[in-house]
């Protein structure tokens, strides 16, 4: 990879986001939540988003800490042997009450982007003709899906291709950011829209992969690109920008 690409997640997601997600994906109890599984996979998602070089926020880390420390609370014999008449307090319990504070942070806000856009053609803002603003909203780019959206669909093919790799051997792959753009665009020549499966099927090497998922990323924030979902947790559709 010639040059790094970075993204701030804060523009995205936070960690709750994160856990959220998981919980909404796996149709868990989220007053029950299997802290093993969840902390498993919060570790895996931090590990790729390393892989991908992705900018990782202090509070990824600092939750990691918390589900760790969790987890760690959870082993001890005092919590694993007490019964259900034992008052002991559940280590997930702070956990809990922030998730499912932040979820109502969310839908209140949601609420209120629904009025605003109820109301845009009662109040008009006076434009300013001067100026033209050409930066996307991060909604419009991601429509309808999530950078985790985006993630989940990278590690399900990354787990299909073999580790290859031998100890203590160098292998240098001959490909770079800029050529999987160019690979991206010849999906474009005869048509606006292409399935990420289709795109990285006949890729089987992790490397170019992982660049090729790098290079989907730098287009969609240069705006060259833009992705959503028909289904939820489905394979999402990446569309040329005109």
């Amino acid at each position: 990879m010639e040059r790094k690409y970075q993204i701030n997640l804060d523009t995205f997601e936070g960690p709750l986001d994160l856990l959220l997600y998981f919980i909404k994906r796996d149709e868990l109890n989220i007053y029950d939540i299997p802290i093993a599984k969840i902390t498993r996979e919060y570790l895996e998602y931090l590990n790729m988003m390393h892989t991908l070089d992705l900018q990782i926020a202090g509070e990824f880390v600092e939750m990691a800490s918390t589900l760790m420390s969790i987890k760690a609370k959870m082993l001890l014999p005092r919590f694993s042997e007490a019964s259900e008449n034992d008052d002991i307090e559940d280590p997930r319990n702070e956990l809990v009450q922030r998730l499912l504070e932040y979820q109502q942070y969310k839908e209140m806000g949601k609420e209120m982007k629904k009025l605003e856009e109820e109301n845009i053609s009662y109040f008009h803002r006076n434009p300013n003709l001067t100026y033209v603003d050409r930066n996307i909203d991060a909604e419009e780019i991601l429509h309808k899906i999530s950078l985790f959206d985006i993630l989940t669909a990278f590690k399900n093919v990354l787990d299909k291709i073999p580790d290859e790799s031998i100890p203590h051997e160098v292998q240098l792959e001959d490909v770079n950011i800029d050529d999987q753009t160019k690979y991206l665009y010849t999906f474009f020549i005869k048509k606006s829209k292409v399935n990420f499966s289709t795109v990285v099927k006949t890729i089987k090497n992790r490397v170019v992969l992982i660049v090729t998922f790098v290079a989907i990323l730098e287009m969609i924030k240069t705006q060259q690109i833009r992705i959503y979902q028909t289904d939820l947790f489905e394979d999402f559709i990446i569309e040329k920008v005109e």
